[in-house]
Order: structure tokens, then sequence, then C-alpha cells
């Protein structure tokens, strides 16, 4: 047996003009923490400038997982309340999605999840309306 270097074993065996090889190989195990990455709210505030159909149509547009029924439960909250919690997700996605909604003309905001109360779901209530949440 031979050390390559990189951690692995090889062995070969020839029997009548047959070639076997085996590699052994080691894990090495790197103690890297993971770090669990941090969601994110995607916050609909509330304007006096554009109808229900209009936000209906550019969440739909611009989430495309959210329903029209979805849209509108989340456009009265934010006429109600003044802002609702649209969706969580990751940082990067969440910037996506505020940009997109501010191209539509909608006033958007992102903020980390451990700014709300839990709440335990997008836009599910119990959240701090101050901060974003629903109720």
């Amino acid at each position: 047996m031979s050390d390559n270097g990189g951690g692995a074993e090889v062995s070969k065996t020839t029997k009548k003009g047959l070639t076997t090889i085996v590699i052994d190989k080691t894990e090495e195990k790197q103690d890297q923490e993971e770090i669990p990455e941090e969601q994110w709210r995607v916050v609909l505030h509330n304007d006096e400038v554009h109808t229900f159909n209009y936000v209906i149509q550019s969440l739909c547009k611009v989430i495309g997982t959210l329903d029209r029924k979805r849209a509108f439960d989340i456009c009265v909250v934010t006429h109600g309340q003044g802002k609702a919690t649209i969706t969580k997700c990751w940082k990067e996605q969440a910037m996506k999605y505020c940009l997109g909604l501010q191209r539509q003309g909608l006033t958007a905001s992102i903020a980390p999840e451990s700014r709300f109360s839990g709440d335990g779901g997008a836009g599910g209530g119990g959240g701090d309306p101050d901060a974003g949440g629903e109720q």
C-alpha cells in the first residue's frame, strides 16, 4: 500500500490478467460550526395611492408563490394596521422581493425575524404591528 498524500490508500492485486484497485478514503471531519442564517420578513406598508387591485396584482407578480386570496388578505391587514408581513425568507431573497415591490411603486421594507415577537408564520398574527408584524 502507498499513501498518495491525499488521505487515500491504494492497493492493487493482479490475478490472471485482471487488476483490482481498492481505494480506501479517510474522511477528515472539519470542525466547522454551522451558524443558522436568520430569516427576514418582507413588510408591505400602507399608502393612499394604489388601489387594492393594483397591489394584489403587484404582489402576485413579484412573489410568484402568492395567490390572489392571500394577496387580498395582506392588503386588508396593511390597510387596517398600516403594515403587514408578506412573507419570510432568507435575506437575499427578501431583498429581491422588496426591490421588486418597490419597482412596482409599492412601499416595502425588510426586517430580521428577531425584531418580531413570535407569531410562528408569515403574516399569521401575533406579531408586533409597530415592527411590521400582524395581529
